[in-house]
This record gives C-alpha cells, sequence and structure tokens, in this order.
C-alpha cells in the first residue's frame, strides 16, 4: 500500500490518496499522517481517495475500522470535521460496504461521507 497526504491551499482541504494493496499497518500510518497535517494546516476537511486501493471488507471488519478511527482521533487535539471518502464506483459490493461505512461512522459522532466522484465529493466539503 502506498498513500500520499497532501494540502490544497486554494481550498483549505487536505487529500490524502491511497493506493495498491491495502495494508492496516500503513492504513494507520497514514491516517496518523492525515491527522498531523490537519493540525499543522489548520484545515479541517479531508478528502480521502481510496479509488485506487485494494481491498474486501466484511461487514464486521468496517464496524470494526470506524471504532478503530474513532480511538485514533481522539488522540489528537486537531480534527477534521469533515472527511469525504471518494471510492470506486464500479463495483456494487463496494458501494454497499461505502454506504454501511458511512452510516457506522455518522452513528460514531464521525463526520465521514462517502462519495463516488470527485465532484460531489469537493461540492459537500467545500459546502458549494
Amino acid at each position: 500500500m502506498e498513500y500520499t497526504i497532501r494540502h490544497r491551499e486554494d481550498q483549505n482541504i487536505i487529500i490524502a490518496t491511497a493506493r495498491g494493496g491495502l495494508d492496516p499497518k500503513i492504513e494507520n500510518l497514514m491516517v496518523r499522517g492525515i491527522m498531523e497535517a490537519v493540525g499543522s494546516t489548520g484545515s479541517t476537511r479531508v478528502l480521502l481517495d481510496i479509488r485506487e486501493l485494494q481491498y474486501e471488507l466484511t461487514m464486521s471488519r468496517i464496524f470494526e475500522r470506524t471504532q478503530e478511527v474513532l480511538k485514533q482521533r481522539e488522540e489528537f487535539k486537531h480534527v477534521s470535521r469533515k472527511v469525504a471518502i471518494l471510492y470506486p464506483s464500479a463495483d456494487p459490493k463496494i458501494d454497499e460496504n461505502s454506504r454501511f461505512f458511512e452510516t457506522v461512522a455518522r452513528n460514531r459522532g464521525l463526520p465521514y461521507r462517502a462519495f463516488r466522484d470527485m465532484e460531489s465529493a469537493l461540492e459537500w466539503l467545500t459546502g458549494t
């Protein structure tokens, strides 16, 4: 798994992109890096682009992952107020899992929404 994290200054958005095969240890490093970027830039909005990430998650693992993210967020003073997750749209199973993750995350108070296209994700993040 590879990832990049950058700050899009014109919209004050942290953009993280992940690709390759999912590796939970590297995923946790990426989440930590995103939170550090939020703290250092003052940005409250994150776009997580996982369209090129290969992963297969069960419903129980999705549920567990939201718990892990919640714990990680509690460790940081500065966290995002909005996180848009951009996922591949070709597979109905991924669509279902992404919606489930969004529902579980929002039920836990996490400000996450899942999107199939960049335009919708950016519109939600920027409020336009």
